[in-house]
């Protein structure tokens, strides 16, 4: 039997207490360099660019895609053609084009032409209704997601957005819960469309916007677009997002999410595909105003 020893004791205890000591200290560093670290602003989303270096063929023959007047670029063969690269097609009068809203197909109308202002491209239909937002495409397929509608926010969509914005939140943690959409990417894949905003402050005084998916089955959430600032007097930039459009707008089966930013100046509209699993930034544009 081993003989007690105080000195033993109080040693194992006092190495314990380092331990710990120095553990607390190294969490405290990590946290004081995480800090120190932070960004004053960033956004977060996935982009690619192809739409801009199609060929000019393609873009001859492409014809365009349009919310709310604004071009915001165009489609050939379901390749996307940025609004620029629309500048060299040839179809830009008298053009057949179908008009949807957020809940419905309007019906066929005509592109009268198109015409720039400021650095934008727009253009003139004959749609009559100058109220409800819409969207007009060359497809004569039906575009709307099956069972696309606003739905009430539930617990499992303030779970998603804990979840998707994962380490973010360490900016700030707070969440409101603007609006969700449910609908189909394809007739399989079922999704939620989360528009979300920061409730207050957070703790290092900046805010945040943000559109969150959820990917019903296999519940995975994703961020499809973030924004913090952490100074929003001098943010002039700092975009609100919200969920504008969920249709097939080329064709090929699968939905596209439709957003809009809006700034102190500018609104923006961005097109987003569903490849390889999750979604991308196709197109965007942005209707400038004076600054």
């Amino acid at each position: 039997m081993k003989k007690y020893s105080k000195e033993k004791l109080k040693f194992r205890r006092f190495t314990t207490f380092l331990a710990m000591l120095l553990i607390a200290m190294l969490i405290i560093g990590i946290v004081l360099l995480f800090c120190f670290c932070l960004k004053d602003k960033f956004e977060i989303s996935n982009q690619v660019n192809n739409a801009v270096s199609v060929t000019d063929d393609v873009a001859q023959n492409s014809q365009p895609i349009v919310i709310d007047n604004l071009i915001v670029g165009a489609i050939y063969n379901n390749s996307w053609v940025s609004a620029t690269k629309y500048l060299k097609s040839t179809k830009k009068t008298d053009l057949d084009t179908y008009v949807y809203t957020k809940t419905t197909k309007a019906g066929q109308y005509k592109i009268k032409d198109t015409y720039s202002f400021g650095d934008s491209l727009f253009a003139n239909t004959t749609y009559p209704n100058y109220i409800d937002e819409y969207f007009a495409i060359p497809g004569d397929t039906y575009a709307l997601s099956s069972q696309f509608n606003e739905v009430e926010p539930r617990e499992d969509d303030y779970k998603s957005v804990k979840k998707a914005l994962g380490i973010n939140r360490l900016y700030n943690s707070s969440m409101n819960i603007k609006s969700v959409y449910s609908g189909f990417v394809d007739s399989s894949i079922p999704i939620r469309i989360i528009s979300v905003t920061s409730s207050k402050r957070g703790m290092f005084d900046g805010i945040y916007s943000a559109i969150i998916i959820n990917f019903v089955d296999g519940n995975k959430s994703k961020i499809l677009q973030y924004s913090y600032t952490k100074d929003l007097e001098n943010s002039y930039d700092f975009p609100l997002y919200s969920v504008e459009f969920f249709a097939d707008l080329n064709g090929d089966g699968n939905s596209e999410i439709v957003t809009r930013e809006v700034t102190e100046f500018n609104v923006t509209y961005n097109i987003f595909e569903y490849k390889n699993g999750k979604f991308v930034k196709v197109l965007c544009e942005t209707m400038k105003g004076k600054s």
